[in-house]
């Protein structure tokens, strides 16, 4: 195929791809499935816009390898060790359940073993780029839902290398010999550990020189290398291309350039895959998604269901509530991108044939369009089946004698949330001797305060029963400390139905929930933006040396009508506040100066100090033991312990006092603004 023609057919489907990722993402739909239509218009029973599919089906080799050495790249020793139960627990469970209940309806079907299996193997797999960009959108990376999503793709991506080196043994079910099978398992084995060893000794030494040039291009270029090298050693040695990149990525992962490196790659993997997606579109014959509609639709309800049911056992039987399951189950539903790896795989090995190839092809598509819609629904879905199912679930921990005992409590303070926010408040409140009770989902931080001796309970404060177990009806204030917003929303509105007095102090991490909190019955919305703003001014006007009790003011005034200056577009001035702080910027401020004994200030005479008419700062007075000399002479002799009382702007100060600091040593009293 000449130049020209590679260029053309490139150009049309980057084309083609472009304008329909426009057009879905003004519809907040996936950019994958954006990628999978593009294909589908593209391909031969589509507008049949590129002949020659060749291009676009080797680009889309490129891209499988780039996605797997991101992948290997997210899957480090030391991540998988720190979400081992949301990892291997929650994720075997999730992949073993689908498989297992897909193969025995497959079975009751009359499928083969074979088939069943492979097909199992295709559904159990999610979608992490769909995923993980609507839980980020939803900023619900940090909930209970989103640990557990997180953990379970996270085994997905691990589980589909194994599943890729079973695909071969399945399409050769009747004629294979288990010996054979472990021999060629045995030598993939080995294979794997020989690129593992030696990418670990060459690779990490490798990228060490490289980063001494100081080169970006040359690293960029050694990445690439790097992947396609290690690609190249897998196939030859057997193994898949894609599985030399995954371990080449895992490899990388524990180096400390691997953030660089990833910045490096990103952009080429989302070029390339987006080719790969398109290349998938491509197979979808829409005369057969057209004639065969009214049976694939309810084929992919049928399939959504199946997964949701064994993803929500597994995440059940490990002990999380209702509403976590459901809420974690529905949003992972669909059949992701790593499934089309296997389809491809198992369509040219011939485990499946053309019509059940289109079938879940479509299946597949539907299910990743539905997904965003699907998680924003997930929370209402929750409530509803909680409230059919378990109407009076109540957390076992919460139920005891201690909790018992605990409700008894009056004028107490509810945590809701045992994170950093919540640990920190527990701790105020011990030392000083509030009473408090504190409430998680998260069953390793509820053992953990338990060891510690902390009244911690597990439950869902979503929950109107374990609210009255903890005293809300009693209690004076409720602190909602937790990460999920949604379950913030709604844990406002119950706590204020629960106990219609009770003062609920909300920490949120966006501007944009604040109105919505409010309006729901919370007292006061603390969102963590604003507090890093009022944070940053207060310590950018004390290095200007402005008296701590004026920024304190500021520090009120901005936090009035719950931020409102800093909600608002055009800046509020409210009359007599705001004016007289600007004025003060302009006045000129006293700072004292303490000398400390190891100072080297110490000895010398007034005259030597920086100050005078050429600096613009005044020495009004040198304070020495309990007596005040004013306006002291040039003569005289500073001693240790003499405090300086200068007077001057806030710039002249600032350079003043930073020079007396360095050439001695300011102690307690140096840089503090008088009152």
């Amino acid at each position: 195929m000449e130049i020209s023609g590679i260029l053309r057919d490139l150009a049309v489907v980057l084309a083609i791809a472009t304008a329909v990722a426009l057009v879905f993402s003004r519809l907040r739909l996936s950019v994958v499935a954006a990628f999978l239509v593009s294909g589908a218009i593209l391909g031969p029973t589509g507008a049949g816009l590129v002949p020659e599919p060749g291009m676009v089906e080797a680009l889309a080799e490129i891209g499988v390898v780039l996605l797997l050495f991101t992948v290997g790249l997210e899957i480090s020793p030391s991540s998988l060790g720190k979400m081992r139960r949301e990892v291997m627990w929650a994720g075997g469970g999730q992949v073993s359940a689908t498989v297992l209940c897909a193969m025995a309806v497959l079975l009751a079907w009359g499928l083969p073993a074979p088939e069943s299996i492979f097909i199992g193997f295709v559904l159990s797999l999610s979608s992490t780029a769909i995923v993980l960009k609507v839980l980020t959108d939803r900023m619900e990376i940090d909930t209970a839902q989103g640990r557990l999503s997180v953990g379970i793709l996270l085994f997905q991506d691990m589980a589909v290398i194994a599943m890729m080196l079973l695909v071969p043994f399945l399409s050769r079910w009747e004629t294979a010999e288990g010996a054979r099978v472990l021999l060629t398992l045995a030598k993939a084995g080995l294979g794997v550990v020989a690129l593992l060893v030696g990418a670990k000794f060459i690779i990490p030494r490798l990228l060490r020189e490289v980063v001494r040039l100081g080169s970006r291009e040359i690293l960029a270029l050694t990445v690439l290398m790097i992947v396609m090298g290690t690609a190249f050693l897998a196939h030859r040695w057997g193994l898949s291309l894609g599985m030399g990149a995954f371990l080449a990525g895992m490899v990388i992962s524990e180096s400390d350039y691997v953030h660089e490196i990833a910045a490096q790659i990103f952009p080429f993997r989302d070029v390339f895959t987006g080719v790969f997606f398109i290349s998938v579109g491509m197979l979808l014959d829409l005369p057969f998604l057209g004639r065969n509609l009214h049976l694939i639709l309810p084929i992919a309800v049928a399939i959504a269901l199946l997964k949701g049911v064994s993803t929500g056992a597994a995440i059940r039987a490990l002990g999380n509530p209702w509403r976590i399951a459901v809420i974690t189950s529905v949003g992972l539903v669909q059949i992701g991108e790593f499934s089309f790896l296997l389809l491809s795989q198992g369509f040219a090995v011939g485990l499946v044939g053309p019509i059940q190839f289109q079938f879940l092809l479509a299946v597949a598509i539907l299910t990743m369009v539905a997904t965003p819609s699907l998680i924003a629904n997930a929370p209402r879905i929750a409530r509803r089946w909680v409230a059919w199912v378990a109407p009076r679930e109540i957390s076992p921990e919460a139920g005891g004698e201690e909790a018992r005992r605990g409700t008894g409590l009056e004028n107490h303070v509810i945590i809701a949330g045992f994170g950093m926010n919540g640990q920190n408040l527990a701790r105020v409140l011990r030392a000083t001797r509030v009473p408090y009770l504190v409430v998680d989902l998260n069953d390793a931080q509820v053992r953990k305060g338990r060891e510690d001796g902390e009244p911690i309970f597990y439950g869902d404060v979503n929950r109107p029963e374990i609210l009255e177990r903890m005293g809300a009806v009693r209690a004076r204030i409720l602190v909602l400390a937790i990460s999920d917003p949604m379950a913030t929303r709604r844990a406002v509105g119950v706590a204020r139905s629960v106990n219609p007095g009770l003062f609920i102090l909300v920490r949120t991490r966006y501007l944009s929930d604040v109105d919505d909190l409010l309006a729901l019955g919370a007292n006061a919305v603390i969102p963590e933006e604003f507090e890093t703003s009022v944070e940053i001014f207060s310590r950018v006007l004390g290095e200007y040396h402005v008296p701590d009790h004026v920024i304190r003011q500021q520090e009120e005034l901005i936090r009035s009508g719950t931020y409102r200056i800093l909600r608002e577009r055009a800046l509020v001035r409210p009359d007599g506040v705001l004016p007289e702080f600007e004025e003060f910027l302009w006045r000129k401020v006293i700072e004292i100066f303490y000398l400390s004994p190891s100072s080297a200030w110490v000895g010398r005479r007034v005259s030597e100090l920086p100050a005078g008419n050429d600096t613009g700062i005044i020495l009004l007075s040198l304070i020495r033991v309990d007596r005040a000399i004013v306006q002291p002479p040039p003569s005289e002799v500073l001693e240790a312990g003499d405090k300086l009382i200068l007077f001057g702007g806030h710039a002249p100060l600032a350079a003043v006092l930073t020079v007396l600091a360095e050439r001695g040593e300011a102690a307690e009293g140096g840089g503090e603004p008088s009152r």
